[in-house]
């Protein structure tokens, strides 16, 4: 099993609707390659935390890495792993979108969500660099 986490920025021409119908490709994709994982999306950042064998979880970073709509595409963590963190979705996704909830709120909502599917009792180096750069994106403007 390996896991990656990665971090980038959407250009501006990429809308909500558009970032959305990916989604759903991607959901489709996931399945059929057997990939789980998680995407977070907020003023225009995302973050993904992806997880499956090696070779398909690569292959889809690197088509991630080649699309052109979206930018700043930075790796932040790239390793084996034991077990699945998020095993039960094909792509969990959490859109704040321009919400203007406190900061609290939000970080509480992310610690809500991995909770659910306890995430952290998988002791994975990915969900905590996962989790340790929700603030990054969050709070990023």
């Amino acid at each position: 099993m390996h896991s990656l986490v990665y971090r980038s920025v959407a250009n501006e021409y990429f809308t909500v609707p558009q970032i959305y119908g990916m989604l759903s490709k991607a959901k489709d994709y996931n399945i059929e390659h057997g990939i789980t994982g998680c995407l977070l999306y907020h003023n225009n950042h995302f973050l993904q935390l992806l997880e499956g064998e090696e070779n398909e979880v690569l292959s889809l970073f690197h088509k991630i890495s080649s699309d052109n709509r979206h930018t700043a595409i930075k790796m932040l963590e790239n390793n084996r792993t034991k077990n699945r963190v998020f095993d039960e979705w094909s792509m969990a996704f959490h859109d704040y979108g321009q919400n203007g909830l406190s900061a609290n709120l939000k970080l509480g909502q992310i610690d809500t969500f991995l909770k659910d599917a306890d995430a952290f009792n998988k002791n994975s180096r990915s969900v905590l660099r996962f989790f340790g750069s929700v603030k990054d994106v969050l709070f990023s403007n």
